[in-house]
């Protein structure tokens, strides 16, 4: 039986587990919710050390890139209230 149907879709044991302090660069948007990693580890001068490598390898593996305006929204949500 496979265990992999269990497994939440955006879920890493290394973050969850290994290493906690990766989740500051997860970016949730304060309106819908959705969540993605922060541009920042894209940054040249993040992957310095081994710890912000896997950091970076785990986050871009399991999420989607999502920049927050500074307001906390995502793109979408900045959009649509930006509209009304």
């Amino acid at each position: 039986m496979s265990h992999s149907k269990y497994t939440k879709r955006d879920y890493s044991i290394y973050i969850e587990n290994w290493n906690k302090s990766a989740k500051k660069y997860i970016n949730t948007c304060v309106i819908c919710g959705y969540k993605g990693y922060s541009p920042v580890i894209e940054n040249e001068n993040f992957c310095t050390t081994l710890e912000k490598q896997m950091i970076f390898e785990e986050l871009s593996k399991t999420l989607h890139k999502l920049e927050l305006d500074k307001y906390g929204r995502c793109i979408d949500c900045a959009r649509v209230q930006d509209k009304a």
